[in-house]
């Protein structure tokens, strides 16, 4: 006989949602350039997308909703997959310029992902369309969410209409970075004994090296023009400036200001990037939504904009 407090309902308690997600791949060229810029102002834009070239793209769909008591799912899988394969198919093997949706816009990870916002249905089923992820390499990333209130007023009402408002969206675009440094854990009012017991091999006096994994996710509206959240060149040197000039091949302890009187973990590590680059990255549309580090494949820290 099963225990009453082993048993489950079907109600959510506040706050919780359900996600299910799935996955398809398609492949496309394209060429960012616009048509009534100098070459000069697409290559500073658009940097070396600015040339012919093509990506491997991994699209992830993702419903939110509750669990139907009658079968235990949100949308059935079934009902996913001809949905994107319909949405994908003009896409898969295209030059994406050659479009009709991309006639008069660059095809940017950002107007890429924005078009398949729109054309996927914000309900199916019981689950309404709550985030999008469009990437295009391991290092560069798109994200689209529903404003929160949005998502949670469509799951709550069977009956809202088959649309998308525009104004209630989130765009996030993150690109990843890797630099190489060294320190050592060793807080300076403790006992030898005790930063020994409690930091381990990593009080090693000599200190030791990580090839730091770094995240970074802007979120904010892309230019109309450009069709880009921030020119990839722009990024590239604000990271480079901000952080691999300051830490990249360097042991933090003895060569870096910042580690002079705060103890170099990883935890610090983030913070400190996170408040160089905050600045650097914020203009009126857009603002540096987070950072994530990854200190070993096993070790991972974020710090997220309040």
């Amino acid at each position: 006989m099963p225990n009453a407090a082993d048993t489950f309902t079907n109600s959510f308690a506040a706050g919780e949602k359900l996600v299910i997600a799935r996955r398809a791949f398609f492949s496309a060229g394209r060429v960012l350039r616009r048509a009534d810029w100098s070459d000069a102002v697409n290559r500073e834009v658009y940097s070396k997308d600015f040339f012919p070239h093509g990506h491997d793209y991994l699209l992830s769909v993702f419903y939110q909703g509750t669990p139907r008591e009658e079968d235990g799912m949100i949308v059935n899988i079934s009902e996913i997959k001809p949905i994107l394969a319909r949405i994908l198919e003009p896409l898969d093997d295209a030059f994406l310029n050659d479009l009709p949706a991309f006639k008069d816009r660059a095809p940017t990870l950002e107007n890429l992902i924005e078009y398949l916002w729109n054309q996927l249905p914000s309900r199916i089923e019981d689950g309404v369309l709550a985030r999008l992820c469009l990437q295009e390499s391991d290092k560069f990333w798109a994200q689209k969410f529903a404003d929160s209130h949005t998502a949670d007023s469509h799951t709550a009402d069977s009956h809202t209409a088959d649309s998308h408002t525009a104004n209630s969206q989130i765009m996030k675009l993150t690109r990843k970075y890797e630099f190489a440094a060294a320190h050592r854990l060793h807080a300076p009012t403790l006992s030898e004994e005790e930063n020994s017991s409690r930091y381990g091999k990593c009080n090693n006096i000599a200190g030791h090296g990580h090839n730091y994994g770094l995240e970074v996710t802007i979120e904010g509206e892309p230019n109309a023009d450009s069709g880009v959240l921030i020119a990839p060149a722009e990024l590239d040197a604000i990271v480079e400036k901000e952080v691999f000039e300051r830490f990249d091949h360097k042991h933090l302890n003895v060569d870096c200001p910042e580690f002079q009187n705060l103890i170099p973990t990883s935890e610090n590590l983030a913070r400190v990037i996170f408040e160089k680059l905050q600045p650097a990255l914020k203009t009126d549309s857009r603002r540096l939504a987070k950072i994530g580090l990854n200190e070993t494949q096993k070790n991972y820290f974020e710090v997220e904009a309040a």
